[in-house]
């Protein structure tokens, strides 16, 4: 990760622990949870309203609190954000690179233009692949 990343996410820690030690903070993960799925309802309320011509600066907004409140129950749940991050790009390149093992032992250079169900069948694939191995 990049320098400025790194800092990123050791300042979402810092302010983890400064709410933490003043007394704010989340009592369950269900609560935590909770502000996710809330957070998931104000982005779709963005994207739906204004049918890709999403206020741009409200959507970033919301994208940023869902990220705050994942970053919060790993916190919370005494999960690394930067390793949990780590670990999630290490499983979806791996899942990437299979999906463009199975693309091309289709016979294809690429898989632009196809509609999003067969995407899903090669991921599909792809997931069992990577996970048997």
């Amino acid at each position: 990760m990049l320098a400025d990343e790194t800092d990123l996410l050791e300042k979402v820690l810092a302010l983890e622990n400064e709410a933490s030690a003043f007394g704010f903070q989340w009592e369950t993960t269900d609560q935590i949870m909770a502000q996710i799925q809330s957070e998931c309802v104000e982005i779709n309320e963005h994207l739906t309203h204004e049918k890709g011509n999403a206020n741009q600066i409200a959507l970033q907004e919301e994208i940023g609190d869902l990220l705050h409140a994942v970053f919060s129950l790993c916190f919370f749940c005494k999960l690394s954000p930067q390793e949990t991050l780590i670990k999630t790009l290490d499983k979806f390149e791996r899942r990437l690179n299979a999906v463009k093992v199975i693309a091309q032992e289709q016979g294809h250079t690429t898989l632009n233009g196809y509609p999003f169900d067969e995407l899903m069948v090669i991921w599909q694939q792809a997931k069992s692949r990577v996970n048997q191995t």
